[in-house]
């Protein structure tokens, strides 16, 4: 070896930028003070100028434009800061697990007919306990308008592709850096119910008729079984936005069904957390815990 070999050291190239685990932690404060800021800001200014608000956006229905984009809010502002934050290596990333499609079948129909089925079930045990004639799921006269009102509403309701790559794109891998897997869906899901409660104040919002109570258990008991689904698809998005839309089409939360439908998803998200012995993945594992590192590399997709 050289003198030069002894006394210079060798210039070393810098890594390349990545997404380590604390780097995804970055932002994750700032999204829910944004995304509550924005929600419960427009909330608090139409209860304190309501006429005033009336008459610049229109009354508090989904169909406000204000509202509309009040919806979308936890994704647009999922994609500034993960620029911010990230780069835009970390909206490739990003934007690669919300457009995802590959992964196994099994999650799209879990997402889709495992909601469908519980849903549903949830309504024939209320009209067996009540007496009331059961939905009409079995006649097939109504199933192309089942579908076609389906179809349009992943289109038209803001809910799942306004809210779901913020909740489990963003915050999720982040909250999953931090606690384990089943801690972690559960604040996640308390916290998405409170950014809610806004719309139980007005009467042009869906909330508005539906008991709190058994919202808010409806609400943790989907968070999980959404964070379930978008571990085993290693990161995917598109399970959770086809949950949510189920929820949204086949649930009755109203005063009369909301019992029965909450008790439904949470004896499921139980079954879940138990199944999976708390990790909320199907794949076997020595570790109790998950990183987002293997939130988002590890996960067999195909599973």
């Amino acid at each position: 070896m050289s003198n030069r070999d002894l006394s210079s050291p060798q210039p070393t190239r810098a890594a390349p930028p990545s997404l380590s685990a604390p780097r995804r932690r970055d932002g994750l404060g700032l999204f829910y003070l944004l995304v509550f800021a924005w929600a419960w800001g427009v909330g608090l200014l139409y209860a304190a100028l309501g006429e005033p608000m009336t008459r610049l956006f229109g009354p508090v229905t989904l169909w406000n434009p204000l509202i509309f984009v009040t919806v979308w809010s936890p994704t647009l502002l999922t994609l500034a800061i993960t620029a911010r934050y990230a780069g835009r290596a970390g909206l490739r990333e990003l934007l690669g697990r919300i457009f995802r499609w590959r992964f196994g079948l099994r999650w799209y129909a879990i997402a889709t007919l495992g909601v469908a089925a519980l849903a549903l079930g949830a309504r024939f045990v209320q009209a067996l306990v009540t007496h009331t004639p059961p939905p009409p799921v079995f006649e097939v006269a109504h199933w192309p308008q089942f579908v076609a009102a389906g179809l349009v509403m992943l289109v038209l309701d803001p809910g799942p592709i306004g809210e779901d790559p913020g909740w489990r794109g963003f915050a999720l891998p982040r909250m999953l850096d931090r606690f384990n897997p089943t801690t972690a869906a559960l604040l996640l899901g308390a916290i998405w119910t409170v950014w809610h409660l806004p719309a139980f104040l007005f009467s042009g919002m869906p909330q508005s008729s539906l008991p709190l109570g058994w919202f808010c258990v409806a609400m943790v008991s989907a968070t999980v079984l959404m964070s379930w689904v978008t571990i085993n698809a290693r990161g995917a998005v598109i399970p959770a936005i086809l949950m949510h839309w189920a929820f949204n089409r086949f649930s009755d939360l109203n005063p009369a069904g909301a019992m029965y439908a909450a008790l439904a998803y949470a004896a499921a998200a139980v079954a879940v957390i138990v199944a999976t012995r708390g990790t909320l993945s199907s794949a076997p594992r020595r570790q109790s815990t998950l990183s987002s590192e293997a939130f988002l590399s590890t996960h067999d997709a195909s599973s």
